[in-house]
């Protein structure tokens, strides 16, 4: 800040920035009954395969060399033939290994070491081979190993080839799935029957079904696909957990409404009268068993309790009953109607305070609306505990900005509206009020240092502080400025009359001299912007002072001339000259003369020129007089 100028007047050099919160755009549409993230998810194992295909190195299968009969008593001509094949795949000549194993396998189709010499034969060749590999090995998964050797290289091979083949398959059904969604899910389908162990796969082929609408396939495909899956099974069977409840929640509708609407009497009656196959479900007793601990309460106003659940039960149950609201508040929140989907996930998170995806909703809303941000803060933290929101920690972030730019904003607004209400020029009366508003913004700032969380916000409290501080101490010099300004400006508007006589000249000239000292007082303590206006002040001072000293000389030639006119007025009246008495006269006109060669000396600086020339007309005349 600059003060500038006969104004006072105060421009920020170095305006303090308000906090600005990141903008969060709503794109999650989590839920166990919506199944609308197919393509998000598309573009994730599109990025994982991918990366697989990057990042792995080839397992190192054990060789073949040494391995004994497993599977049956062969004669010698078989068994030669099993033997020149082992050395083959074991000296690398894999093709002649491929031929003596096919005349072997002719004879003996269902051994299982001649048939995994064949994969591993294959494999090593490379190509289109590999799949055909993983197609012999894949009836092996169902039959009793012969030996226990054996089984392990079947395993670590067919491990090794579904790490190379998978996610091809993954990416094949990535780039075809929008073009020939069928053709794409035909494909994939019958990849996974070679490859059970893939739950990816299992997972891809269930969300593509669901996303077709045919849910209770998808379910048959997720469920088989957890039970069978030795790689990402925990996704798979989430994502059955999600299907099972998407087609439980029409047949549980009318229990979960009467549940809504406060009616557990007949939410527990309707559960009672659902269809047996669905009845018979593990959400749908955890939801009697919620209902039963309901009815045992005291208070009815309260708060639910928590369902005496673990934790993946317990959400199944919130879903059951709030899935819907849920992707019904997200398609308002889409279609910009944020006030309806707040009044509605408000009532939905009362009855589940503590399902995730509510909280995140109904957080996400909040922050749409700029309502509530410590509500909305503690509605975001709930949502992070439930992973698969992945929006929820931008979502918190985003808030925890929006929370201090409400904390901060309206102090930097304040502090702003403080100097622009001395914008332009001011008195010490407004200067006075803006150091009274700039204290009371500068006692706040520890609280809302402590309140701040991210750096930003702590570095825009430390410039408000700063720039409290600076714009402080130069409002203190600006109201002694304005203060020694107004006292001259009072001094000043008592003699616009004019100066009558000397004695108002010199009353006038003591009080500029008392005005000039005070600012050489305060000039030795002003910073530079202070310093200049006292300078110009300074300046201004003594050029009227100045003033004043012609003013008074004036005065005093005009009264001399005056004192000699009214003497020779008197010597010009009849007689006057016979009654006076020469040496009075003389005396009389010494008198002028030495008071007006006295003001010829001492004024010589302070008399303008013709009052000069009037004096030094007075002194002659006065002097021819007397000799």
């Amino acid at each position: 800040m600059t003060g500038t100028g006969r104004d006072h007047t105060f421009q920020e050099i170095r305006p303090v920035q308000s906090l600005h919160a990141p903008a969060f755009e709503f794109t999650e549409v989590t839920g166990h009954g919506d199944f609308a993230e197919h393509d998000r998810r598309l573009e994730e194992l599109a990025r994982e395969a991918a990366a697989a295909v990057a990042s792995e190195t080839a397992l190192i299968l054990a060789p073949v060399a040494g391995f004994g009969e497993m599977s049956l008593d062969l004669g010698s001509d078989d068994e030669d033939l099993l033997e020149d094949a082992r050395a083959n795949a074991a000296a690398q000549e894999y093709d002649l290994a491929l031929e003596l194993l096919d005349e072997y396998l002719g004879a003996h189709p269902e051994h299982q070491e001649g048939r995994y010499l064949r994969a591993y034969c294959l494999y090593h060749l490379g190509g289109p081979g590999q799949l055909e590999a993983l197609r012999i090995l894949r009836p092996l998964l169902d039959e009793p190993p012969a030996d226990d050797g054996l089984r392990d290289r079947i395993r670590d091979l067919r491990r090794e080839l579904r790490r190379r083949l998978t996610p091809p398959e993954v990416t094949a059904y990535t780039q075809s799935v929008r073009t020939d969604p069928r053709g794409a899910l035909a494909r994939v389908e019958a990849f996974l029957e070679l490859a059970p162990e893939e739950g990816t796969l299992s997972y891809l082929l269930a969300l593509g079904q669901a996303r077709g609408g045919d849910l209770e396939r998808a379910l048959d495909t997720a469920e088989r696909g957890a039970a069978q899956a030795d790689v990402d099974g925990e996704q798979v069977a989430a994502f059955a957990r999600r299907l099972r409840l998407a087609l439980l929640t029409p047949h549980a509708a009318s229990a979960v409404s009467a549940f809504k609407t406060g009616d557990l009497d007949r939410a527990r009656r309707e559960l009672a009268r659902m269809d047996p196959r669905w009845r018979r479900s593990i959400v749908v007793d955890d939801f009697d068993a919620y209902l039963a601990l309901l009815f045992g309460r005291t208070d009815r106003r309260a708060a639910p309790p928590a369902p005496r659940l673990p934790a993946d039960r317990t959400e199944d149950l919130y879903s059951l009953i709030a899935d819907t609201d849920g992707q019904r508040a997200a398609e308002l929140m889409r279609a910009g109607r944020a006030e309806q989907a707040e009044r509605l996930l408000a009532h939905v998170l009362a009855l589940v305070p503590r399902f995730p995806w509510i909280n995140f909703l109904y957080a996400a809303c909040l922050y749409r609306l700029l309502r509530d941000p410590d509500r909305a803060a503690a509605c975001a933290e709930i949502a992070l505990r439930d992973p698969t929101l992945t929006q929820a920690r931008e979502l918190l972030e985003t808030i925890r900005s929006w929370q201090e730019a409400s904390l901060v904003n309206p102090v930097v607004d304040e502090y702003v509206a403080a100097m622009e209400s001395v914008r332009g020029g001011v008195s010490v009366e407004r200067l006075g009020a803006l150091r009274q508003r700039l204290v009371a913004l500068e006692r706040v700032l520890p609280s809302l240092s402590s309140a701040v969380r991210s750096e930003t916000g702590a570095q825009i409290v430390r410039e408000l502080g700063q720039a409290i501080g600076q714009r402080l101490v130069e409002v203190a010099d600006a109201i002694v400025v304005g203060g020694l300004y107004e006292k001259y400006d009072r001094l000043m508007s008592s003699v616009k009359g004019g100066i009558s006589d000397a004695r108002d000249a010199d009353r006038l000239g003591h009080a500029l001299d008392g005005i000039t000292a005070e600012i050489k007082s305060a000039r030795k303590a002003a910073r530079k912007g202070a310093g200049d206006q006292l300078d110009e002040l300074a300046a201004l001072v003594v050029s009227r002072r100045s003033e004043v000293e012609k003013v008074k000389a004036g005065i005093q030639v005009s009264a001399l001339v005056r004192r000699f006119n009214e003497l020779a007025e008197q010597q010009s009246e009849p007689l006057a000259r016979l009654r006076a008495d020469p040496y009075t006269v003389r005396s009389r006109l010494g008198g002028i003369l030495e008071d007006a060669r006295r003001l010829r000396r001492d004024a010589k600086r302070t008399l303008d020129s013709r009052d000069q020339t009037l004096l030094d007309e007075l002194i002659s005349t006065i002097s021819r007089t007397l000799r």
